[in-house]
C-alpha cells in the first residue's frame, strides 16, 4: 500500500504544479510579452517558460523569403525579477552562410511598481551578442527601457520604449550608433481561452510595422500562438510566425 501511495502522491504534486504554472508567451529577446509587444509583467519566482516559434520573413533586404527558428527561455529568478535569452537559427540563410545561428540575446526585466487596476511598470534591459554573421545579423546591441500597461475589464493596454546602442560585429572597432525603439498595443480575451493582440511598433531609424496575434491557452500550461506582421516602412515587408510556449513551476 505504501509503495502505491508514493507514486500517486508524486503524480498529484506534478498535476498541482502544472495547474499553478502561469501561462504566457515571450516577446523578441526572451522576456515576457507578445511577439511584437513587450508586457509590463514578469514571471513568478521559480517559473520557467520555454518557447519555440517558426518565422517566415519576406524582406526587401533579402533576395528571397527565408525561415527563422528562434528559441527562447525565460525564468522567474527572484521576486519581481525575470531573466531570459533568445537565439535564432536560420533554416535557409538568405546569404548562404555556413553559420546557421544568429545573434544571442540576454535580458532581464524588473517589476518596478504596481498599482490598483492592474497597472504596472517593468524596467527592461538586454544585451545582444554578435554570435551570428556580419551583414545578416545586427551584431552587438545594448538596450535599456521600460514597459507599462493597465487593464480595463478584459482589455489590457500596453506600451514600451527603449534606447539602443548598436556596435555591429565589433563594438570596439566600429562606430556606435544609437536609436530608440517603441511599441504600443492592446490585448483582449475574445473567449475564455483565446486572446487577441494588436500592436504597432517601430524605431527612430524609420522602421514601422503593425501586427496582429492570436493566442490559445487550451492545453494546460501550454500556449499556442500565431502572428502576422506587415511592415509599413523599412526593410521588413512581412512576417508570418507561429509557435508554442510551455510554462512550468518549481525551478
Amino acid at each position: 500500500m505504501t509503495r502505491l501511495a508514493i507514486p500517486l502522491l508524486f503524480l498529484a504534486a506534478l498535476q498541482t504544479e502544472a495547474q499553478e504554472a502561469a501561462q504566457g508567451t515571450a516577446s523578441r529577446g526572451g522576456l515576457s510579452g507578445f511577439l511584437f509587444l513587450p508586457e509590463s509583467e514578469v514571471l513568478p519566482v521559480g517559473h520557467l517558460m520555454v518557447q519555440g516559434r517558426l518565422e517566415y520573413l519576406d524582406s526587401e533586404a533579402a533576395s528571397n523569403p527565408f525561415l527563422l527558428l528562434p528559441l527562447t527561455v525565460t525564468w522567474g529568478a527572484v521576486e519581481n525579477l525575470e531573466i531570459g535569452g533568445e537565439i535564432p537559427f536560420y533554416l535557409n540563410d538568405p546569404l548562404e552562410r555556413e553559420n546557421v545561428a544568429g545573434d544571442l540575446t540576454l535580458g532581464c526585466g524588473w517589476l518596478y511598481e504596481t498599482a490598483r487596476g492592474g497597472s504596472a511598470i517593468v524596467l527592461r534591459g538586454s544585451l545582444r551578442l554578435p554570435t551570428g554573421e556580419t551583414g545578416r545579423d545586427r551584431g552587438t546591441e545594448l538596450e535599456v527601457g521600460a514597459a507599462t500597461g493597465t487593464t480595463f475589464r478584459l482589455f489590457r493596454l500596453q506600451a514600451a520604449a527603449s534606447y539602443v546602442l548598436n556596435g555591429g560585429d565589433d563594438p570596439f572597432e566600429n562606430d556606435i550608433e544609437d536609436y530608440s525603439r517603441f511599441s504600443i498595443g492592446g490585448a483582449s480575451y475574445v473567449a475564455e481561452d483565446i486572446q487577441v493582440v494588436l500592436a504597432m511598433e517601430g524605431t527612430t531609424t524609420g522602421e514601422l510595422g503593425m501586427s496582429g496575434s492570436g493566442v490559445l491557452y487550451a492545453f494546460g500550461n501550454m500556449a499556442v500562438f500565431g502572428t502576422l506582421r506587415v511592415g509599413l516602412s523599412g526593410t521588413e515587408d512581412a512576417t508570418l510566425a507561429g509557435g508554442l510556449s510551455w510554462t512550468g513551476s518549481g525551478f
